[in-house]
Protein backbone atom coordinates (compact mmCIF):
# COMPACT_ATOMS: atom_id res chain seq x y z
CA UNK A 1 0.00 0.00 0.00
CA UNK A 2 1.34 3.52 -1.13
CA UNK A 3 2.23 6.22 2.05
CA UNK A 4 0.23 9.11 1.84
CA UNK A 5 2.85 12.05 2.06
CA UNK A 6 1.45 15.49 3.76
CA UNK A 7 2.68 18.89 2.52
CA UNK A 8 3.17 20.14 6.08
CA UNK A 9 3.87 23.94 5.07
CA UNK A 10 0.87 23.98 3.20
CA UNK A 11 -0.75 22.90 6.36
CA UNK A 12 0.41 25.12 8.70
CA UNK A 13 -0.12 28.60 6.77
CA UNK A 14 -3.49 27.06 6.35
CA UNK A 15 -3.87 27.21 10.04
CA UNK A 16 -2.34 30.17 10.54
CA UNK A 17 -4.81 31.84 7.98
CA UNK A 18 -7.88 30.07 10.10
CA UNK A 19 -7.00 31.45 13.36
CA UNK A 20 -6.55 34.87 11.68
CA UNK A 21 -10.48 34.71 10.58
CA UNK A 22 -11.29 33.38 13.69
CA UNK A 23 -9.91 36.04 15.68
CA UNK A 24 -11.21 38.60 13.25
CA UNK A 25 -14.93 36.89 13.54
CA UNK A 26 -14.49 37.28 17.25
CA UNK A 27 -12.86 41.12 17.15
CA UNK A 28 -16.39 41.57 14.98
CA UNK A 29 -18.71 39.99 17.87
CA UNK A 30 -17.16 41.82 20.82
CA UNK A 31 -17.05 44.97 18.60
CA UNK A 32 -20.62 44.49 17.80
CA UNK A 33 -21.60 43.79 21.43
CA UNK A 34 -19.70 46.94 22.88
CA UNK A 35 -21.84 48.93 19.99
CA UNK A 36 -25.02 47.48 21.24
CA UNK A 37 -23.78 47.83 24.62
CA UNK A 38 -23.00 51.81 24.49
CA UNK A 39 -26.40 52.02 22.40
CA UNK A 40 -27.81 50.77 25.04
CA UNK A 41 -26.70 52.93 27.57
CA UNK A 42 -27.18 56.05 25.89
CA UNK A 43 -30.81 54.87 25.14
CA UNK A 44 -31.15 54.40 29.16
CA UNK A 45 -29.82 57.65 29.98
CA UNK A 46 -32.42 59.24 27.38
CA UNK A 47 -35.37 57.24 29.01
CA UNK A 48 -34.36 58.11 32.64
CA UNK A 49 -33.78 61.75 31.42
CA UNK A 50 -37.40 61.97 29.39
CA UNK A 51 -38.88 60.01 32.69
CA UNK A 52 -37.81 62.68 34.75
CA UNK A 53 -37.81 65.98 33.04
CA UNK A 54 -40.61 68.47 32.93
CA UNK A 55 -43.41 69.11 30.74
CA UNK A 56 -44.46 72.55 30.28
CA UNK A 57 -47.55 72.05 27.53
CA UNK A 58 -50.14 69.80 27.03
CA UNK A 59 -52.75 69.32 24.74
CA UNK A 60 -56.64 67.68 24.50
CA UNK A 61 -56.99 64.61 21.87
CA UNK A 62 -60.59 63.60 23.21
CA UNK A 63 -62.34 65.87 24.38
CA UNK A 64 -66.98 65.18 26.11
CA UNK A 65 -68.91 67.63 27.70
CA UNK A 66 -70.85 66.29 30.53
CA UNK A 67 -73.03 67.90 33.61
CA UNK A 68 -72.15 67.26 36.92
CA UNK A 69 -68.84 65.17 37.54
CA UNK A 70 -68.62 66.75 41.02
CA UNK A 71 -71.12 64.22 42.07
CA UNK A 72 -69.43 61.26 40.22
CA UNK A 73 -66.51 59.60 41.40
CA UNK A 74 -63.68 57.17 39.44
CA UNK A 75 -61.43 54.65 41.02
CA UNK A 76 -58.88 52.63 38.82
CA UNK A 77 -60.20 48.66 39.29
CA UNK A 78 -58.52 45.38 37.81
CA UNK A 79 -57.83 46.56 34.23
CA UNK A 80 -59.86 49.92 34.01
CA UNK A 81 -61.95 52.04 35.97
CA UNK A 82 -64.98 52.18 38.28
CA UNK A 83 -67.33 54.94 37.67
CA UNK A 84 -69.91 56.21 40.98
CA UNK A 85 -72.35 58.13 42.00
CA UNK A 86 -75.22 58.01 43.84
CA UNK A 87 -77.56 57.03 40.97
CA UNK A 88 -75.03 53.93 39.76
CA UNK A 89 -71.80 52.19 39.63
CA UNK A 90 -70.12 50.70 36.43
CA UNK A 91 -67.33 48.90 35.42
CA UNK A 92 -65.31 50.55 32.23
CA UNK A 93 -62.32 48.46 31.00
CA UNK A 94 -61.79 50.84 28.17
CA UNK A 95 -62.71 54.68 29.94
CA UNK A 96 -65.97 56.08 28.85
CA UNK A 97 -67.27 52.49 27.68
CA UNK A 98 -68.94 50.45 29.98
CA UNK A 99 -68.72 46.92 30.53
CA UNK A 100 -71.82 46.83 32.92
CA UNK A 101 -74.03 49.37 35.29
CA UNK A 102 -75.97 48.99 37.91
CA UNK A 103 -78.21 51.17 39.25
CA UNK A 104 -78.39 51.96 42.75
CA UNK A 105 -79.92 54.80 45.34
CA UNK A 106 -77.37 55.95 48.04
CA UNK A 107 -77.46 59.05 49.49
CA UNK A 108 -73.84 59.20 50.63
CA UNK A 109 -71.53 56.78 48.98
CA UNK A 110 -68.47 55.56 48.80
CA UNK A 111 -66.37 52.76 47.57
CA UNK A 112 -63.26 50.65 49.08
CA UNK A 113 -61.35 48.51 46.34
CA UNK A 114 -59.13 45.71 47.14
CA UNK A 115 -57.24 43.42 43.97
CA UNK A 116 -60.69 41.40 43.33
CA UNK A 117 -63.58 43.27 44.73
CA UNK A 118 -64.89 46.53 45.16
CA UNK A 119 -67.63 47.62 47.90
CA UNK A 120 -69.85 50.26 47.70
CA UNK A 121 -71.84 51.35 50.80
CA UNK A 122 -73.85 53.92 51.86
CA UNK A 123 -72.63 55.94 55.04
CA UNK A 124 -75.54 55.85 57.14
CA UNK A 125 -78.01 53.48 56.11
CA UNK A 126 -77.31 49.66 56.32
CA UNK A 127 -77.09 48.57 52.50
CA UNK A 128 -73.63 47.68 51.18
CA UNK A 129 -72.79 45.92 47.43
CA UNK A 130 -70.07 43.78 46.36
CA UNK A 131 -68.65 43.65 43.14
CA UNK A 132 -66.58 41.95 40.91
CA UNK A 133 -64.69 42.47 37.43
CA UNK A 134 -67.54 40.67 35.74
CA UNK A 135 -70.13 42.70 37.54
CA UNK A 136 -72.29 42.56 41.13
CA UNK A 137 -71.09 39.29 43.48
CA UNK A 138 -73.60 40.19 46.42
CA UNK A 139 -75.69 42.55 48.32
CA UNK A 140 -76.04 43.25 52.44
CA UNK A 141 -78.95 44.29 54.34
CA UNK A 142 -77.41 45.27 57.82
CA UNK A 143 -79.50 46.12 60.44
CA UNK A 144 -77.40 49.34 61.50
CA UNK A 145 -76.51 51.68 59.91
CA UNK A 146 -72.79 51.61 58.48
CA UNK A 147 -69.98 53.94 59.85
CA UNK A 148 -66.84 52.48 57.92
CA UNK A 149 -66.34 48.97 55.75
CA UNK A 150 -63.35 47.27 54.54
CA UNK A 151 -62.48 44.60 52.02
CA UNK A 152 -60.04 41.67 51.79
CA UNK A 153 -58.59 40.26 48.31
CA UNK A 154 -60.51 37.49 49.19
CA UNK A 155 -63.93 39.29 49.07
CA UNK A 156 -64.37 39.18 53.01
CA UNK A 157 -65.99 42.45 54.11
CA UNK A 158 -65.82 44.29 57.30
CA UNK A 159 -68.32 46.74 58.64
CA UNK A 160 -68.38 48.81 61.83
CA UNK A 161 -72.21 49.71 62.71
CA UNK A 162 -73.77 52.16 64.65
CA UNK A 163 -76.41 50.76 67.19
CA UNK A 164 -78.64 52.34 69.40
CA UNK A 165 -76.20 51.58 72.53
CA UNK A 166 -73.59 49.22 71.13
CA UNK A 167 -71.59 49.47 68.19
CA UNK A 168 -70.86 46.37 66.26
CA UNK A 169 -67.89 44.94 64.57
CA UNK A 170 -68.96 42.45 61.71
CA UNK A 171 -67.44 39.70 59.39
CA UNK A 172 -69.03 38.31 56.23
CA UNK A 173 -67.95 36.35 53.58
CA UNK A 174 -68.53 37.20 49.50
CA UNK A 175 -71.65 34.99 49.48
CA UNK A 176 -72.93 37.14 52.65
CA UNK A 177 -72.53 34.57 55.49
CA UNK A 178 -71.61 35.81 58.72
CA UNK A 179 -68.32 35.26 60.21
CA UNK A 180 -68.25 37.08 63.37
CA UNK A 181 -69.80 39.93 65.35
CA UNK A 182 -67.69 41.69 67.75
CA UNK A 183 -69.61 44.12 70.01
CA UNK A 184 -68.32 47.50 71.34
CA UNK A 185 -69.50 49.98 74.36
CA UNK A 186 -67.79 53.23 75.07
CA UNK A 187 -67.76 51.99 78.60
CA UNK A 188 -65.81 48.97 77.55
CA UNK A 189 -63.53 48.80 74.97
CA UNK A 190 -64.55 52.49 73.16
CA UNK A 191 -65.66 53.59 70.41
CA UNK A 192 -64.42 51.45 67.18
CA UNK A 193 -63.26 54.87 64.86
CA UNK A 194 -61.75 52.46 62.42
CA UNK A 195 -61.10 49.15 61.27
CA UNK A 196 -58.72 47.21 58.18
CA UNK A 197 -58.65 43.55 57.36
CA UNK A 198 -55.50 41.86 55.82
CA UNK A 199 -55.49 41.28 52.35
CA UNK A 200 -56.35 37.09 52.95
CA UNK A 201 -59.00 38.16 55.22
CA UNK A 202 -57.73 36.26 58.14
CA UNK A 203 -56.46 39.55 60.51
CA UNK A 204 -58.17 42.26 61.92
CA UNK A 205 -56.77 45.85 63.39
CA UNK A 206 -59.23 48.14 65.18
CA UNK A 207 -58.77 51.91 66.34
CA UNK A 208 -60.66 52.20 69.25
CA UNK A 209 -61.16 55.78 71.27
CA UNK A 210 -62.31 55.84 74.55
CA UNK A 211 -63.12 58.80 77.42
CA UNK A 212 -62.66 58.58 81.18
CA UNK A 213 -62.94 61.81 82.76
CA UNK A 214 -60.44 64.46 81.60
CA UNK A 215 -58.32 61.71 79.92
CA UNK A 216 -58.83 60.09 76.55
CA UNK A 217 -57.11 56.73 74.92
CA UNK A 218 -57.00 55.42 71.62
CA UNK A 219 -56.49 51.72 71.53
CA UNK A 220 -55.03 49.69 68.61
CA UNK A 221 -56.32 45.83 68.89
CA UNK A 222 -55.30 42.73 66.87
CA UNK A 223 -57.56 40.08 66.32
CA UNK A 224 -56.86 36.85 64.29
CA UNK A 225 -59.70 35.36 62.33
CA UNK A 226 -58.10 32.44 60.52
CA UNK A 227 -59.48 30.22 63.59
CA UNK A 228 -62.80 32.10 63.55
CA UNK A 229 -62.96 30.58 59.51
CA UNK A 230 -62.85 26.78 60.14
CA UNK A 231 -64.35 26.29 63.94
CA UNK A 232 -65.90 29.36 65.49
CA UNK A 233 -62.54 30.74 67.55
CA UNK A 234 -62.24 34.45 67.22
CA UNK A 235 -58.32 34.35 69.24
CA UNK A 236 -57.22 38.38 70.49
CA UNK A 237 -53.52 38.79 69.65
CA UNK A 238 -52.79 41.69 71.16
CA UNK A 239 -52.70 45.67 71.25
CA UNK A 240 -51.26 48.62 71.70
CA UNK A 241 -52.85 51.71 74.37
CA UNK A 242 -51.64 55.82 73.65
CA UNK A 243 -52.78 58.20 76.11
CA UNK A 244 -54.54 61.52 74.93
CA UNK A 245 -53.98 60.67 71.20
CA UNK A 246 -56.24 59.62 67.93
CA UNK A 247 -55.76 57.50 65.48
CA UNK A 248 -58.38 57.98 62.66
CA UNK A 249 -56.99 55.72 59.97
CA UNK A 250 -55.86 52.11 59.72
CA UNK A 251 -53.93 50.52 56.51
CA UNK A 252 -52.95 47.22 55.41
CA UNK A 253 -49.66 47.25 53.12
CA UNK A 254 -49.40 43.36 53.36
CA UNK A 255 -50.79 40.57 55.00
CA UNK A 256 -48.66 40.92 58.19
CA UNK A 257 -47.68 44.94 58.23
CA UNK A 258 -50.28 47.43 59.30
CA UNK A 259 -49.79 50.84 59.32
CA UNK A 260 -51.76 53.20 61.81
CA UNK A 261 -52.05 57.00 60.86
CA UNK A 262 -52.28 59.38 63.94
CA UNK A 263 -52.85 62.82 64.64
CA UNK A 264 -49.25 63.28 64.57
CA UNK A 265 -47.02 60.09 64.35
CA UNK A 266 -47.31 56.81 62.12
CA UNK A 267 -46.61 53.56 64.05
CA UNK A 268 -45.77 50.37 61.75
CA UNK A 269 -46.91 47.25 63.31
CA UNK A 270 -45.65 43.34 62.39
CA UNK A 271 -48.25 41.15 62.89
CA UNK A 272 -47.57 37.82 61.65
CA UNK A 273 -46.89 36.45 65.12
CA UNK A 274 -47.18 38.30 68.18
CA UNK A 275 -47.51 42.34 67.34
CA UNK A 276 -44.73 44.03 67.64
CA UNK A 277 -44.36 47.91 66.55
CA UNK A 278 -41.49 47.97 63.97
CA UNK A 279 -41.27 51.66 63.07
CA UNK A 280 -42.40 55.36 64.64
CA UNK A 281 -42.69 58.04 62.06
CA UNK A 282 -42.60 61.55 63.94
CA UNK A 283 -42.65 64.94 61.91
CA UNK A 284 -42.06 68.66 63.78
CA UNK A 285 -44.44 70.09 61.30
CA UNK A 286 -47.88 69.82 61.13
CA UNK A 287 -49.55 67.35 59.01
CA UNK A 288 -51.87 68.37 56.23
CA UNK A 289 -52.38 65.05 54.54
CA UNK A 290 -51.59 61.68 54.14
CA UNK A 291 -52.43 59.89 51.23
CA UNK A 292 -51.53 56.22 50.54
CA UNK A 293 -51.46 54.01 47.17
CA UNK A 294 -50.10 50.00 46.96
CA UNK A 295 -46.36 51.16 47.30
CA UNK A 296 -45.91 53.91 48.78
CA UNK A 297 -47.42 56.31 51.64
CA UNK A 298 -47.30 59.91 51.73
CA UNK A 299 -47.75 63.21 53.64
CA UNK A 300 -48.09 66.70 52.65
CA UNK A 301 -46.19 68.85 55.56
CA UNK A 302 -47.07 72.50 56.56
CA UNK A 303 -43.37 74.45 55.87
CA UNK A 304 -44.97 77.67 56.11
CA UNK A 305 -42.72 78.47 58.51
CA UNK A 306 -39.98 77.67 56.36
CA UNK A 307 -41.66 79.12 53.04
CA UNK A 308 -39.13 80.23 50.91
CA UNK A 309 -37.58 76.63 50.92
CA UNK A 310 -41.32 76.06 50.22
CA UNK A 311 -44.90 76.23 51.48
CA UNK A 312 -45.10 72.50 51.56
CA UNK A 313 -42.72 69.46 52.77
CA UNK A 314 -43.90 66.27 50.42
CA UNK A 315 -42.39 62.81 52.58
CA UNK A 316 -42.86 59.36 50.94
CA UNK A 317 -42.52 56.07 52.68
CA UNK A 318 -42.23 52.54 51.30
CA UNK A 319 -44.37 49.52 52.36
CA UNK A 320 -41.56 49.05 55.34
CA UNK A 321 -41.52 52.54 56.54
CA UNK A 322 -38.30 53.25 54.55
CA UNK A 323 -37.98 57.11 53.46
CA UNK A 324 -38.32 57.28 49.95
CA UNK A 325 -38.96 61.29 49.36
CA UNK A 326 -38.38 64.20 51.20
CA UNK A 327 -38.55 67.40 49.49
CA UNK A 328 -40.22 70.97 49.87
CA UNK A 329 -42.45 72.57 46.86
CA UNK A 330 -44.69 75.36 46.01
CA UNK A 331 -47.93 74.41 45.33
CA UNK A 332 -51.61 74.87 45.31
CA UNK A 333 -53.66 72.11 46.55
CA UNK A 334 -57.05 70.68 47.91
CA UNK A 335 -56.59 67.32 46.73
CA UNK A 336 -53.83 64.67 46.39
CA UNK A 337 -53.88 61.28 45.53
CA UNK A 338 -50.71 58.79 44.47
CA UNK A 339 -51.56 55.97 41.48
CA UNK A 340 -48.49 53.50 41.17
CA UNK A 341 -45.68 56.05 40.43
CA UNK A 342 -47.27 59.37 40.26
CA UNK A 343 -48.86 62.01 42.30
CA UNK A 344 -51.43 64.40 41.55
CA UNK A 345 -52.24 67.42 43.37
CA UNK A 346 -55.11 69.11 42.51
CA UNK A 347 -56.81 72.69 43.16
CA UNK A 348 -59.64 74.25 41.22
CA UNK A 349 -58.32 73.70 37.85
CA UNK A 350 -54.72 73.79 38.99
CA UNK A 351 -52.49 70.63 39.01
CA UNK A 352 -49.37 69.51 40.27
CA UNK A 353 -48.00 65.97 39.22
CA UNK A 354 -44.81 64.56 40.66
CA UNK A 355 -43.12 61.40 40.18
CA UNK A 356 -42.13 58.90 43.41
CA UNK A 357 -38.62 60.12 42.84
CA UNK A 358 -39.28 64.41 43.44
CA UNK A 359 -39.31 65.05 39.99
CA UNK A 360 -42.00 67.34 39.24
CA UNK A 361 -43.42 66.05 35.39
CA UNK A 362 -46.25 68.87 34.87
CA UNK A 363 -46.97 72.05 37.47
CA UNK A 364 -49.86 74.55 36.13
CA UNK A 365 -53.03 75.59 35.23
CA UNK A 366 -55.05 73.26 32.78
CA UNK A 367 -58.44 74.07 30.32
CA UNK A 368 -61.73 73.77 31.93
CA UNK A 369 -64.04 74.19 34.70
CA UNK A 370 -62.36 72.93 38.66
CA UNK A 371 -60.76 69.56 38.39
CA UNK A 372 -62.65 66.82 40.08
CA UNK A 373 -59.83 63.42 39.34
CA UNK A 374 -56.67 62.83 37.20
CA UNK A 375 -56.47 58.75 36.05
CA UNK A 376 -53.35 57.84 34.44
CA UNK A 377 -54.41 56.46 30.42
CA UNK A 378 -52.74 54.12 28.49
CA UNK A 379 -49.55 56.06 26.54
CA UNK A 380 -46.48 58.16 27.98
CA UNK A 381 -47.46 60.67 30.10
CA UNK A 382 -51.49 60.56 29.32
CA UNK A 383 -54.15 61.14 31.42
CA UNK A 384 -58.21 60.96 31.79
CA UNK A 385 -58.87 64.29 33.48
CA UNK A 386 -62.47 64.88 34.83
CA UNK A 387 -63.81 68.27 34.94
CA UNK A 388 -66.89 69.31 36.29
CA UNK A 389 -68.22 69.92 32.90
CA UNK A 390 -66.17 67.71 30.75
CA UNK A 391 -63.92 64.86 30.54
CA UNK A 392 -60.49 64.78 28.15
CA UNK A 393 -57.80 62.85 27.45
CA UNK A 394 -54.89 64.98 28.12
CA UNK A 395 -51.02 64.60 26.75
CA UNK A 396 -48.34 66.02 28.31
CA UNK A 397 -45.54 67.75 25.88
CA UNK A 398 -41.96 69.22 26.24
CA UNK A 399 -43.06 71.53 23.15
CA UNK A 400 -45.63 73.52 21.83
CA UNK A 401 -46.82 71.58 18.18
CA UNK A 402 -49.67 73.68 17.17
CA UNK A 403 -51.95 76.17 17.87
CA UNK A 404 -54.59 74.18 20.03
CA UNK A 405 -51.45 73.54 22.53
CA UNK A 406 -51.98 74.58 26.04
CA UNK A 407 -49.09 76.15 27.88
CA UNK A 408 -49.20 75.33 31.37
CA UNK A 409 -47.90 78.72 32.64
CA UNK A 410 -50.74 80.82 31.08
Amino acid sequence: MAKQIYNYEIFTNKKDQLRKIRRKQKQAQWAKRIFLGVIGVILLVVLIILHNSRCEYYEYTEETKTENNNQISYESFGEGYIKYSENGIEYQKKFGVAEWNIPVSFSHPFLITSDSYALLADQGSNKLMLFGISGKVGELNLKYPIVQADISDQGIVEVILEGENTNFLQLYDKEGNLIADMKSSVDETGYPMTAAISPDGTKLAVSYFSVAGMKSKTTVAFYDFSGQLQNNDVNFMGGFDYEDFMIPKLSFVDEDTLVAFGESATYYYNISDEPKMIKEITFEENIESVFTGKKYTGYILDHSDQSEEGRYRLCLYSKGGGKKLDMTLDMDYETIQIRGNEIYALHDNKCTIINVNGKILFQGELEGNSIETILPAKGWRTYHVIFQDKIVKMKLRFWERNTSQKDSTQ
